[in-house]
């Protein structure tokens, strides 16, 4: 009986250390496998066409292949489009640049290339689909435009066909002739093709939850 006692009384203090460790502490633990500095790195396309390039203060490699990398700056090519995408820190789990998670002062640049024109984003985490060329996250948003101010509650944007969807609590401040407007919707699609913008009354609930569910595992935010 002192026995068993003693053998749960071990087991709780083990749970009990395990809730209280951080993700950060669990990756610090692991070995790494390559660490470069101030790296820069490149992937071409069989006609010798630049996909993407990254550049870094650090990047590390652990021995599971979790890369950790400290403030990168991704350009993905798009043969309509040129996306700028900055972070304080960012995790690719599989190290073959399939999906990035990025964290803390996220910013996206996004330049179309038939008329020059700029959309940039502002949020705290994103997922980045690299060869997808799409963003999305469910934090708090904010969209600049040449004529606007656009916040809401998460987006899904497709840098490929120029398409972003603001998921929901959307507001749009419109400057316009020296004249402000205001537009508020559930939902709001901006196509960075025309410079159109749709209003819906619901809002896209079922894609933030998707998007939720996955930031939510990802960065271990409660």
């Amino acid at each position: 009986m002192k026995s068993l006692k003693i053998s749960l009384l071990a087991f709780l203090i083990a749970c009990s250390f395990l809730n209280s460790v951080h993700p950060d502490d669990l990756l610090n633990s692991m070995s790494i496998k390559s660490e470069l500095h101030n790296f820069s790195t490149i992937k071409k396309n069989k006609n010798l066409q630049y996909e993407w390039e990254l550049k870094g203060h650090k990047m590390s490699q652990y021995n599971n292949n979790i890369t950790h990398i400290s403030r990168p700056k991704l350009v993905i090519y798009d043969e309509d489009s040129e996306t700028k995408i900055n972070s304080e820190t960012a995790v690719d789990p599989s190290g073959k640049m399939d999906e990035i998670y990025l964290k803390d002062n996220v910013f996206i640049s996004s330049k179309n290339s038939q008329d020059s024109t700029i959309t940039k984003m502002y949020t705290s985490y994103a997922i980045v689909y690299v060869s997808n060329n799409l963003i999305e996250t469910d934090r708090d948003v904010t969209i600049i435009t040449t004529d606007s101010k656009t916040t809401g509650k998460g987006f899904s944007a497709n840098m490929e066909t120029g398409v972003i969807t603001i998921l929901s609590d959307v507001k749009r401040v419109i400057t316009e002739n020296d004249k402000i407007r205001t537009i508020e919707g559930n939902q709001m699609i901006y196509n960075t093709n025309d410079g159109k913008w749709v209003v819906k009354n619901k809002p896209a609930d079922i894609m933030k939850k998707r998007i939720g569910k996955k930031v939510i595992t990802t960065f271990d935010i409660k």
